[in-house]
């Protein structure tokens, strides 16, 4: 609840507001010998005018309101004035009394100065030839009116802010629901791409061959661990969020098919701690996504092998390789990447942050 609402919506509210409490209030104010069409004609002039002031003393008002409740958030919680407890009651109630002392206030010191200003143009012998129906007891009957009205007033625009702030925050959840949706969907793409695709699975397959006839034991390893790669992506590529250890083994056996089809010109070096495995969360298939890019991008042979690096910083697990750039580029579409940005868009207020220099690329991701 501590974003402001916009002016639109502030102005959306006064309209309201005057559309609903201008009739009471001029049934209220005027006397029986002004009641008939021609009458009300006759002060269609007074009635704009006052229509006009109260839609502006509505706006301040709203704002007003507004920046109360986000104080209340701030200080309470954003659940609080959502609940029906009775402090959450009492409070509500004491900020529209004193909202409706501020509007009472404001109303009157305009309508003072218009009436200060009509007089000094038009005094009040020049057009006064009988008694006014106004007399002492009923401008205090309508004094007392104006200020129940007022409190009422302030009451439903508190209200009608936290009304239309409560639809906009349930609009807001269920766009990144159907964006959370569609960043998981295009995850599901990415991954599949990359590691279910025909390709990859007869590179593997082709590896397996070779391995069968040259050593068993290896090749029954190879086994094992995509048969254990293809069941994490198969198990976890819903989910919005696994523990790291999962990710974690999931890397170390994907590691392994990479190293054998590339003859171990490849290492990945993981270095965090247990207690963080266990205890962190991460976005499924994001290491596997950054560590497919470093092979995907860069150079690599026995003397000079590619080295990824996975470790802890602070909150942070730090994916980094050196760029050792091809001769021949691979051509990038950059949707790995981005889909991992996205996802954590819409799983976390921190970002994840990517950096790029001249002899390395990190990319840090939130835990």
């Amino acid at each position: 609840m501590h974003n402001r609402l916009t002016s639109a919506q502030k102005w959306q509210i006064a309209l309201y507001l005057l559309g609903l409490f201008t009739p009471l209030l001029l049934y209220v104010n005027l006397p029986d010998s002004s009641r008939s069409w021609s009458a009300i004609v006759g002060i269609l002039p007074f009635i704009v005018v006052f229509a006009t002031i109260n839609l502006g003393l509505f706006y301040v008002s709203i704002t007003v309101a507004d920046w109360c409740q986000r104080q209340l958030s701030r200080w309470f919680g954003n659940d609080f004035l959502m609940g029906l407890s009775s402090k959450s009651f009492l409070l509500t109630f004491a900020v529209s009394l004193l909202l409706a002392l501020l509007f009472t206030q404001m109303l009157h010191l305009v309508l003072d100065g218009i009436a200060f200003v009509v007089h000094q143009i038009w005094p009040p012998s020049t057009y006064q030839s009988k008694p006014s129906p106004f007399t002492p007891e009923v401008l205090a009957y309508i004094g007392r009116a104006h200020n129940v009205f007022s409190v009422v007033i302030m009451l439903s625009a508190f209200y009608l802010t936290i009304s239309i702030r409560a639809f906009q925050q349930l609009r807001d959840v269920q766009l990144k629901a159907e964006r959370l949706e569609k960043e998981a969907l295009l995850s599901q793409f990415e991954a599949l791409k990359n590691q279910l695709s025909p390709h990859f699975l007869f590179n593997s397959l082709s590896i397996l061959t070779s391995l069968i006839h040259e050593d068993i034991a290896l090749s029954e390893q190879f086994i094992k661990q995509l048969s254990k790669a293809y069941r994490y992506i198969l198990e976890q590529r819903d989910q919005d969020k696994v523990p790291l250890k999962t990710e974690l083994d999931f890397i170390k056996a994907y590691t392994f098919l990479l190293q054998i089809r590339f003859e171990h010109k490849f290492e990945v070096l993981i270095d965090v701690p247990q207690e963080s495995q266990l205890q962190c969360w991460i976005a499924p298939l994001t290491l596997q996504l950054l560590v497919e890019n470093a092979v995907k991008h860069n150079r690599m042979s026995v003397q000079e092998q590619l080295l990824v690096r996975i470790y802890r910083q602070d909150d942070w697990l730090v994916v980094e390789n050196p760029i050792q750039a091809r001769d021949q580029p691979e051509p990038s579409t950059g949707m790995g990447l981005q889909n991992i940005i996205n996802r954590y868009a819409l799983l976390t207020d921190r970002s994840v942050t990517v950096k790029r220099d001249e002899n390395l690329f990190v990319v840090k991701i939130p835990i």
